[in-house]
């Protein structure tokens, strides 16, 4: 049911996600959907846990290949969030427009944030590791709904910048 969720997400965006699309993407019964959901809100929000459990595992293998040490997690961070965009990744994006209807899905998203900050930025400057994530947020975000102004050239020089300063190296904000 998750997948079909996605589809109708990403080939009709966020807004049009309704049980009745989900049964008709699934070839389900709408009582079908019912079973495994009672309601809208509880198929946004389990569709929002599966793609956070996606980056947050997305996350985990990048640390794995991170070296130890100071911002190791900064680091990680930037390193997975300047990769190529996958599916889960542009159904968040779709989520975000609905995020508005949900008291719930905000409060679970801004708890996502709040927890991943404190993993990425308990070893470095506050003030480095907050810019470095709002920056990089920022980026992924214009990326994600190809707003971004930034040509290839440009991108590659950002984000060798971003990951200068996850690494404590300020100097290329000098030039």
């Amino acid at each position: 049911m998750l997948d079909a969720a996605a589809a109708v997400v990403l080939e009709q965006g966020a807004g049009k996600l309704t049980l009745d699309a989900v049964a008709l993407r699934a070839g389900a019964s709408k009582g079908g959907v019912l079973y495994h959901f009672p309601s809208k809100e509880a198929l946004l929000e389990a569709l929002l846990e599966r793609v956070t459990s996606h980056n947050r595992a997305a996350y985990e293998s990048v640390l794995a290949k991170t070296p130890v040490g100071p911002g190791r997690e900064l680091k990680a961070y930037v390193t997975n969030s300047v990769r190529e965009p996958d599916e889960d990744d542009h159904v968040s994006g779709a989520l975000l427009a609905v995020l508005n209807s949900s008291p719930a899905m905000i409060e679970s998203v801004g708890d996502y944030f709040r927890a991943r900050f404190a993993a990425i930025s308990h070893d470095v400057p506050f003030e480095r590791a907050a810019l470095v994530h709002l920056a990089t947020e920022g980026l992924w975000l214009m990326e994600l709904f190809q707003v971004s102004p930034l040509d290839a050239r440009q991108r590659a020089r950002v984000v060798k910048l971003l990951k200068q300063l996850a690494n404590g190296d300020s100097k290329g904000l000098r030039e």
